[in-house]
């Protein structure tokens, strides 16, 4: 089996990609759909300029894709990757400025959406192929909405409500002996 190392773009067409090759990507955030999505998770910071934080913070997407065919599925795309990041946000508690990690890992098979109400694929999101768990995303028109995918994966595991230090008093606050009525 070939392996490649190639730049992904945000649309991939399965046209382009011969079967049964394997492609590795490494990306960050000078590709600019990534470098989107990193202003998008640092706009809960304010105390600086959008241009500021993005010197300061890092997206980093690396994995590898293969194309498969079979009889069932038709053509199908497998990525297997890691989404790393350090964004800027504000703590929900006291909205002083923090940063926040992020490292997901994440396995797709992308399907041709004409499988989507089929019965092997309706009602689920997930799908053993090629012996692991994936989950299951639909392309259009032979072409993967990757930026998409990515973006979700993000927002799925993006902390919404980040706090700076949980178990710290706020100044003249003791929740936990409420004052009486």
């Amino acid at each position: 089996m070939q392996k490649h190392e190639n730049k992904v773009s945000a649309q991939i067409n399965l046209i382009k990609l011969p079967a049964n090759t394997v492609y590795e990507f490494e990306l960050d955030h000078e590709t600019d759909w990534l470098k989107e999505m990193l202003l998008e998770m640092n706009e809960h910071a304010t105390d600086k300029k959008p241009d500021v934080y993005l010197q300061e913070t890092h997206l980093h997407v690396y994995g590898e894709i293969e194309k498969k065919n079979k009889v069932e599925m038709g053509e199908f795309l497998i990525v297997r990757g890691t989404i790393e990041a350090e964004y800027a946000t504000e703590c929900v508690r006291t909205l002083k400025p923090m940063k926040v990690e992020l490292n997901v890992p994440f396995k797709v098979c992308f399907i041709d959406e004409s499988m989507a109400n089929s019965e092997m694929f309706a009602e689920i999101d997930e799908t053993w192929v090629e012996n692991d768990t994936y989950e299951i995303y639909f392309y259009t028109k032979r072409t993967i909405n990757f930026q998409e995918m990515v973006h979700e994966q993000i927002y799925l595991n993006y902390n919404q409500y980040p706090v700076l230090d949980a178990d710290a008093k706020l100044l003249g606050v003791d929740w936990r002996n409420p004052p009486k009525a």
